[in-house]
This record gives structure tokens, sequence and C-alpha cells, in this order.
């Protein structure tokens, strides 16, 4: 069968869409139902303009975006199948990264510097006398601490965010820093004349606290 046959005799123009194909075949069938011959020539006339839709379809000739794109679920049908606080945490993240500015840059790694500086001096000192008074490492984790709320807080966090992810930092700088020091030893063997293994948890403590305040918002 011709393809101009098979539009005569659905009733239907060149580039009808499937829609308007489907309705005058089903229309056809259901007037003719007990013919059966009549019916066999309206299935072959429809399946030879469904494969001329379909080729053009492929070729992207087609207009109708109901044809071309019959197959594909729309993006925000699958979205709308997500949790509506998934959406919201997805759309709006708790913690997001900043480039920071070359001045706060400057700022908290001279900060941050001089006090892990102070922290490697007072650990690699030959004195035990240092460690038998205060403790220098956690005075310092201290203020270390404290200096992550302000820079946090300056960029307009709120003081419970800012806590949060001051504590999230101190606990992965720990995390990594007792790693390190169980590798090293330095109890046992000092590295660059340090001898105490709070040192070196402080050291990544400090340096997790300088990220965190520097990069996170």
């Amino acid at each position: 069968m011709s393809l101009e046959n098979a539009l005569k005799l659905l009733g239907v123009d060149e580039g009808a869409s499937f829609d308007d194909i489907l309705s005058a075949k089903n229309l056809i069938i259901a007037t003719c139902k007990d013919d059966q011959e009549a019916i066999a020539r309206v299935e072959a006339a429809y399946d030879m303009l469904l494969m001329q839709s379909l080729t053009q379809r492929r070729a992207g000739k087609v207009a109708d975006n109901s044809i071309r794109y019959a197959d594909v679920k729309p993006l925000s049908s699958q979205t709308s199948s997500m949790p509506q606080w998934l959406q919201a945490t997805v759309k709006n993240p708790p913690v997001s990264i900043e480039t920071p500015s070359t001045a706060n840059l400057g700022i908290q790694a001279g900060v941050y510097g001089a006090m892990m500086a102070f922290t490697f001096v007072s650990g690699s000192t030959s004195s035990p006398g240092i460690y038998s008074g205060a403790d220098v490492p956690g005075l310092i984790l201290a203020t270390g601490f404290g200096a992550s709320l302000y820079f946090l807080t300056k960029k307009n966090i709120k003081l419970g965010k800012a806590a949060l992810i001051t504590a999230g930092g101190l606990v992965v700088g720990a995390v990594v820093g007792s790693t390190i020091e169980n590798w090293l030893q330095v109890d046992i063997v000092p590295f660059f004349g340090i001898h105490s293994p709070a040192v070196i948890v402080s050291e990544f403590i400090l340096f997790t606290q300088f990220l965190v305040s520097l990069y996170l918002r």
C-alpha cells in the first residue's frame, strides 16, 4: 500500500499527529467491525503511517513534541517523586562552598598560621617544663575554635550553624591527625623535634578549622 492510499483510506493529511491517525483508525474500525477485509486494509494503512512517523521521528523531522518525545518521561515527574524534604535539601544544601576573597585568605592564613607555628614550637621544645603546666595545645585549640566561630559568623552565618561547621572540622581534623600520629608515633621517634602526640593532632585540627572557616558557609 502506498503512502497516498494510506492517507486517503484513513482520511488524514500528511504530517498528521499520532493521536489523529490513531483516532481515525479506531473510528473506521468501529464502523466496519464486521468487515474483516476492510479492517485489514485499515490496519495496513495505520501501520504504513506509523512507520512513516517513526522514520521522521528518527530523522528529527517531527514537529509534534508529543510524538518525538512520547517515550521520554518529563523531568518534573521524576523530580516530583522525590520526598519534599529531599527536594528542598538538593535545591538549598545546608552547607555550601565559596571562594574566599584575597583579604580573607591572607587574614585567616596569618591567624591560623601563627597558631600552628606556636603549636609546633611548643611541641618541639626540649624543655619538659612547658608540659607540666598549662595544656598548651588545648589552649591553642580553644583559641582556634573561637577564631573559626568568629570568621564564620562574619559571613552572616547563624551561631548554631557556625558551631556545627566548626565542630565538624574539629572532628575531621582529630580523626586525620590521630591516624597520622599512630603511624608516626612521635612519642617514640620524634618527628622534626615534635615528641608530643597531642601536637600532631592539634596541627591537623587547626588546619581543618582554617579550611572550614575559609571555604564553607
